[in-house]
């Protein structure tokens, strides 16, 4: 049986949909993507934290520690999964309908309520340039599952149309 592989040195995993590139690094403890559309970055994602005072439990984006390939090679996909406080995370990442778009598909099991639940990321250079796609509110019945959906890809970032808009700047939970 070949040795696992140190954190450190986990390598890039990325996948392409046309034009737009989304590439996840090791860094530190977790997984971090960037998603670049020609080559011109336009969303990275925003780990830790949503605020100083947030409860690590619920950071502003899933705490994703394994990422892998998977699907043919024609339609690959990451597949991620992960975990912060009771919390465990879900993801995948592959091709949408939309031509140069990738579809990121999101998943959280949860045994207590969410300070706040979603992704966040920066999309410019100013401070300022967050946007933050909440999950969908809880019912009130634990454990469950939230689910969220959007794409990065020409047309910026969006969330289905199921579920609500990204908000630019939060307004978390």
């Amino acid at each position: 049986m070949p040795p696992l592989e140190s954190p450190a040195r986990r390598p890039p995993q990325r996948i392409a949909a046309g034009r737009t590139v989304v590439e996840f690094t090791w860094d530190g403890d977790r997984w971090r993507h960037s998603v670049t559309v020609a080559d011109r970055l336009v969303a990275d994602s925003v780990e830790g934290g949503v605020d100083t005072a947030a409860d690590p439990r619920w950071p502003a984006s899933p705490v994703l520690v394994e990422v892998s390939l998977a699907g043919p090679a024609d339609r690959p996909a990451l597949l991620a999964v992960g975990l912060a406080g009771r919390s465990h995370f879900a993801a995948s990442v592959a091709g949408a309908a939309e031509p140069d778009t990738l579809l990121f598909e999101i998943a959280c099991r949860l045994h207590e309520p969410p300070i706040w639940l979603g992704s966040t990321y920066r999309t410019g250079p100013d401070p300022a340039d967050i946007v933050r796609i909440p999950a969908p509110a809880l019912d009130g019945t634990l454990p469950a599952t939230l689910r969220w959906t959007y794409t990065i890809g020409p047309r910026g970032l969006l969330a289905m149309e199921s579920l609500p808009r990204p908000t630019p700047g939060g307004g978390g939970r």
